[in-house]
Parts: structure tokens; sequence; C-alpha cells
């Protein structure tokens, strides 16, 4: 594709995608490893939901923020073959991490991970895949 603008728009849908999938599959397993306690869904105050729910589910959380950040940021990286849409990709996760964890109570270190974790993510995709990314 000669338009680096359209190559670029499509790096960036194509890495939310893989990031959807990615945390989507993530979360997936982290319910099947660790499923909510059976009395959660009684519980009417969000606040108190949260305390029932274990540590490492909410780790599972942080991890599947992680690993959909870098697959989405690796995926625009390999579209685009430039690191702009992988960040764009990276800091759209954020937001949206940062927006969950406001929306229901969550701890502090959740919404810390939930900022720092995807971008940290793009970073990390940015060095798997140097190989990928065109010299300007």
């Amino acid at each position: 594709m000669s338009n680096p603008l359209i190559r670029n728009a499509l790096a960036v849908v194509a890495g939310l995608v893989a990031a959807m999938i990615a945390m989507a599959i993530v979360q997936t397993i982290g319910d099947a490893v660790l499923p909510p306690p059976p009395d959660l869904a009684s519980v009417e105050d969000p606040a108190q939901a949260m305390e029932l729910i274990p540590v490492e589910a909410r780790i599972a959380v942080a991890l599947a923020w992680f690993l959909g950040a870098l697959a989405g940021a690796c995926a625009a990286i390999a579209v685009s073959r430039r690191v702009l849409p992988a960040w764009i990709v990276g800091l759209l996760i954020a937001l949206l991490g940062v927006w969950s964890t406001r929306m229901v109570p969550h701890p502090d270190w959740l919404l810390a991970a939930s900022a720092v974790l995807p971008l940290v993510a793009v970073l990390f995709a940015k060095w798997l895949m140097i190989r990928r990314i065109e010299a300007v």
C-alpha cells in the first residue's frame, strides 16, 4: 500500500482488533483458572463485589491489558512498519484500562497498572519488531 496515511490507519485498526482478541483470550483463561466467587452475583455494591475478587484474578486482568497491548502494538507495527500506530494502540488500551478501573472501584495498583503496562508493552513490541520498522 503506497499511501502511508491509509496504511497507518489500517495499522491502528488491526492493532486494536488484535489487542481486543488477545485481551479476551487472556481474560477467558483467567476466568477459567480463577473463577469468580459464587456469591459475587448477589452483591449489588460494586465496591463490595471488588473486594470479593481474589488478587490473582486482578493480576490476570492486568496481564490481559499488557498482553493485549503487546499483541496490538506488534500487529500495528507489522502492518505500518512504523512505531506511531503502535503508540496509538497502546495509548488507547491504557485509556480504556483507566476508564474501566474508574467505572468500578479498583485498587490503586490496578489503576496504575492499567495506565503503565500498555505503554511498557509498546516499548517491548518495538524491541520485538525492530526489524519490521522502516528507517525514516
